[in-house]
């Protein structure tokens, strides 16, 4: 089964990328005839198309310059995949609807005129939609929060929690992000920080080329900085490397577990059902199970990466449960599709006393542009009224 799925998207995608391909060339072709060999045209293509696969293969295989080098072009070339193929589309159809209801004179839709305004448009569209896309994947915004708890948390009345998710830390998100984030929070002045899961994206190896962890140790907070995994943080074999990390940095992490933070809140950790961690402790440890032995008096707060497990936030009268994953979408359309998948791809949702928030995250994945959402720091104010 998933031999077939890998298949059906290597096979969406290399149709697509031709079907981009072939636009490109007869519109070059309408600039300048002959000018570029054909062969040259289709290599650099290829080259360029594969970058998004080639370079997640090689990773770990080749020097960290070459991946810093190839990450960036796979993710923009994706966003280019989507772009172009959307905008292209709609030209052709456009010209079919044309052709359909003969509003235009017989030829027009496929000029040589016509063929330079429309390769022209897409172009100056595409441009600035990917211009706009990564102004904005490196212009966040802080996103606030007020929640009333009707219980006693020592002699905490408020309390600052700012929460950061999907980092994705590594050859695109550099640490220049890290440095970018850290000034963010430290500027909120927040009693605890929550980093909710994907802190890296997938290879620990620029984490640490980059000394990341180093920039995450200039975090300040009140009362402690934690932190859980997510689906595309460390494999089974190098979570104790990661967490001692982390734990240098001044970062708890917890997976499957509890804390009680200052005497005045229980906060709770949970593994991501979605990680790579296929060994080891089992994933999805249940939550009754995880809180045995807490302090059930104090106000609950979990943290989890994927939000799609809130339901069992709300049957243990959780106060808040903080989550990311989603992205928001990241890129529209693909905004439309994570408000179907998710019950809240982002935001807040209250069922009861238990609330959700849902980041759209700080950093990005793939591509390496946001276009329809926002990346993120969340501030969140408890205020305890019992």
């Amino acid at each position: 089964m998933t031999f077939v799925f890998f298949a059906l998207v290597f096979v969406l995608y290399g149709g697509i990328n031709l079907y981009i391909g072939r636009r490109t060339w007869q519109w070059l072709q309408a600039i300048a005839p002959q000018r570029i060999p054909r062969w040259l045209f289709w290599l650099s293509f290829w080259l360029l198309a594969s970058t998004p696969f080639v370079s997640r293969f090689i990773a770990g295989r080749v020097p960290t310059s070459l991946m810093a080098l190839l990450t960036p072009i796979g993710g923009y070339w994706m966003s280019i995949f989507v772009y172009a193929g959307m905008l292209l589309g709609l030209v052709d159809l456009i010209r079919l609807m044309v052709r359909l209801t003969g509003s235009a004179p017989k030829g027009v839709g496929y000029s040589r005129r016509t063929l330079l305004a429309a390769g022209a448009t897409v172009i100056g569209l595409l441009v600035g939609l990917i211009g706009y896309g990564t102004w904005r994947a490196r212009t966040p915004v802080v996103a606030e929060y007020t929640i009333s708890v009707p219980k006693q948390a020592g002699p905490e009345r408020e309390l600052s929690i700012v929460l950061v998710s999907d980092t994705h830390l590594g050859y695109s998100n550099s640490v220049g992000r890290v440095q970018a984030m850290v000034a963010m929070v430290n500027q909120l002045k927040p009693d605890i920080v929550l980093i909710a899961g994907d802190i890296i994206d997938d290879d620990l190896q620029p984490f640490n080329d980059q000394a990341m962890a180093n920039e995450l140790s200039k975090l300040e907070s009140r009362l402690g900085n934690y932190a859980i995994m997510g689906n595309h943080d460390v494999r089974a074999d190098e979570l104790a490397l990661f967490r001692a990390d982390l734990a240098q940095a001044g970062i708890q992490m917890l997976v499957d577990e509890w804390v009680t933070v200052d005497n005045s809140l229980l906060l709770v950790g949970r593994d991501d059902i979605g990680g790579p961690r296929t060994s080891g402790d089992v994933v999805g440890v249940p939550l009754t199970e995880i809180l045995q032995g807490a302090d059930r008096s104090l106000p609950l707060l979990i943290m989890d990466h994927n939000p799609n497990r809130f339901d069992d936030s709300v049957a243990v009268e959780a106060a808040l449960q903080v989550s990311g994953h989603t992205h928001a979408g990241q890129l529209f359309p693909f905004t439309l599709i994570t408000g179907l998948s998710y019950e809240q791809q982002w935001g807040q949702l209250t069922k009861g006393p238990s609330n959700l928030v849902v980041s759209s995250g700080f950093g990005t994945w793939g591509p390496p542009i946001r276009v329809g959402t926002v990346p993120e720091v969340v501030q969140i104010k408890l205020r305890f009224e019992p």
